[in-house]
């Protein structure tokens, strides 16, 4: 499971094409990628997005192995509600790529730019409170699959998971849910006492416009190939 610190590395010290694009052009690379799974109604080019995308992620130097491993947990979700669909292959198929794709690229984003930049472009268009409230969720969400990882470790080391005993895997699985969310409250109100103890009056970063350049010409690119894909399948 990759952790904060890591995705903090990759994205503060790649120097691929992607990384030097501006922080708008990759959030409008992000937001074409997600509107192209959003109109698609056929697995197949959300399929060579896919590829589309992890090419791209080869020749900017970006971790794609890292980032699909990212994505599985969007895939995880996905292929539970497709399946409480009742529907066919074709529909499975569909759900899983409408999820798989826009994650795919929102990793491209993470690990290519650095968080404040992102924090900061946003708290100039958005009220603070939203912008906050993005950053900590973003924070949450990393720290929180680290401890599931850590979890998912500590419960076979002990013995509590056995493939066929679906009761009691269900059970420790409970209890082990359970206390993460304990746990993450926790950590939580530790990382608000920390941050007032360093001076936090409600203000992450100090706003910043950012505007398009010409190195924009990459992402740019590739959410609208992957956009024109799908509107001409």
């Amino acid at each position: 499971m990759i952790d904060v610190a890591r995705i903090d590395h990759l994205a503060s010290h790649g120097s691929g094409a992607f990384h030097r694009a501006s922080v708008p052009g990759k959030l409008c690379f992000a937001a074409l990628v997600v509107a192209a799974a959003v109109l698609a109604r056929d697995p197949a080019p959300l399929a060579a997005g896919c590829v589309i995308l992890v090419l791209i992620a080869l020749f900017s130097g970006l971790p794609w192995r890292v980032i699909g491993v990212m994505s599985l947990t969007a895939a995880l979700f996905a292929l539970l509600y497709a399946v409480s669909l009742r529907r066919g292959v074709w529909v499975y198929a569909l759900v899983l790529f409408k999820a798989v794709m826009p994650a795919f690229a929102v990793g491209m984003l993470i690990l290519s730019t650095p968080y404040p930049r992102i924090f900061a472009f946003l708290s100039t268009y958005l009220p603070e409170i939203i912008a906050s409230g993005l950053f900590m969720t973003y924070r949450s969400f990393f720290i929180l699959l680290d401890m599931m990882d850590s979890f998912a470790t500590a419960i076979r080391m002990r013995g509590g998971f056995k493939p066929g005993n679906l009761v009691r895997n269900g059970g420790n699985i409970a209890k082990g849910i359970g206390a993460l969310l304990v746990r993450a409250v926790e950590r939580s109100s530790r990382l608000y006492a920390v941050m007032a103890v360093r001076g936090y009056n409600g203000s992450l970063a100090e706003p910043s416009r950012g505007a398009f350049t010409d190195r924009d010409w990459l992402p740019l690119g590739a959410g609208v190939l992957v956009l024109a894909s799908v509107l001409l399948w």
